[in-house]
């Protein structure tokens, strides 16, 4: 098969690292894979991993010069199959694609629309955009998970053209030997000045609006104020950067939490591991997510997890995490109090089971392997 990824970024970030993996795991399979998207980090890591990439920038939501040249593109190489991720890239390939010989074209919002932090009436223009589109272009629209799939069919998305296909990670990168994590724990502590003998809530992840940032800090704010003994021990550390970076900074401040809070900013991915190495509890506080890939990185690590109680979590979670009300910064700080003392502020407390629950459910071997089979079924019902 020739596939042909195209999205709108380069960031460091979930789809971009989905689309990473399925670059990896289609070559794999001795396909002809393409990728169009700006220049940047996550282009480059493309090209290394057997990829043909075309760095184009989609400038408008209907940016009528881009169609034109992917277009051509698509009738020049032969592409089989479009895989496009998100609203802009969506759309412009969409009808790129029209009267081409293309054979099948995936759609996918990782998070449904519905459930951006935007604006409320661009966010209904945006759905019916999108539903539109996608029902009367679209082979087939991806959901992450069956709670998914329901948001987006109340969005206006046909049933019929709806596939699951969960997110997966490649589990045998978080077995960490106790010693290396040890070591990972003491170098990330010696870093930011954390006390070796610190207890570290952590989290992972851009910072930007539906992260809900905002609702962490002032739930650990809560929480150290409940505190009595071992303040000076007791620690957040928030692991990435993003738009809305300062304004959390700022939040720090106002609170006088600058002792006990850390911000790392721009991670580089090698030191994931490091950080998941270093945090007793792993806190999730996202306000909108479409399926949550570190949610599942820190259960393969054995992380005890507490996270928004979002449908979406819920279902990827199941059993092994522990939910608060989500936004509710005064219910995250409860649970914060009940996970402290249930580990007793000693050693590391590994949640039995969740590895093994990862292994079953979201292989990064599953999710290739479901990819390529709706490929070549998409590619069956076109002959």
């Amino acid at each position: 098969m020739k596939i042909l990824y195209v999205l709108n970024s380069s960031k460091f970030g979930g789809m971009e690292v989905h689309v990473l993996d399925l670059v990896k795991g289609m070559v794999k399979k001795g396909n002809e894979v393409f990728v169009w998207c700006p220049a940047g980090e996550m282009s480059d890591l493309y090209q290394k991993n057997g990829a043909v990439v075309s760095n184009e920038f989609i400038s408008k939501d209907f940016d009528f010069k881009y169609i034109k040249k992917l277009k051509k593109f698509i009738e020049f190489e032969g592409i089989d199959i479009v895989h496009s991720h998100e609203l802009k890239a969506v759309v412009n390939s969409l009808l790129a694609c029209r009267n081409t010989r293309v054979k099948a074209v995936v759609t996918h919002t990782h998070t449904p629309i519905s459930e951006w932090q935007i604006n409320p009436l661009k966010k209904l223009l945006d759905v019916r955009l999108y539903s539109y589109v996608v029902n009367r272009l679209s082979s087939a629209e991806i959901a992450l998970t069956e709670s998914k799939k329901k948001v987006k069919m109340k969005e206006g998305i046909k049933e019929k053209i709806l596939e699951v296909i969960p997110n997966g990670i490649d589990t045998s990168v978080f077995k960490v030997p106790p010693l290396h994590r040890f070591e990972f724990e003491k170098e990330i502590k010696r870093r930011y000045g954390i006390p070796e003998d610190a207890f570290v809530f952590g989290n992972l992840g851009r910072i930007t609006q539906e992260k809900g940032h905002e609702v962490l800090i002032r739930a650990f704010s809560k929480f150290l104020n409940s505190q009595l003994f071992r303040k000076e021990k007791l620690f957040l550390l928030i692991v990435g950067g993003g738009a809305l970076e300062e304004k959390i900074k700022n939040l720090v401040k106002d609170l006088g939490l600058e002792r006990n809070v850390v911000i790392t900013g721009r991670f580089n991915d090698e030191d994931k591991i490091k950080y998941l190495s270093t945090f007793d509890v792993f806190v999730f506080p996202t306000l909108a997510e479409g399926f949550g890939i570190v949610l599942i990185e820190a259960m393969s690590m054995g992380l005890p997890v507490i996270c928004s109680n979002l449908e979406v979590l819920k279902e990827v979670g199941g059993d092994y995490i522990t939910l608060f009300n989500v936004g509710d910064y005064n219910d995250l700080s409860d649970k914060m109090v009940d996970e402290y003392n249930k580990i007793g502020g000693e050693n590391k407390n590994l949640v039995e089971g969740a590895r093994e629950f990862v292994e079953n459910n979201y292989s990064l071997e599953s999710f290739v392997d479901k990819y390529d089979y709706l490929y070549l079924k998409l590619l069956g019902d076109k002959k």
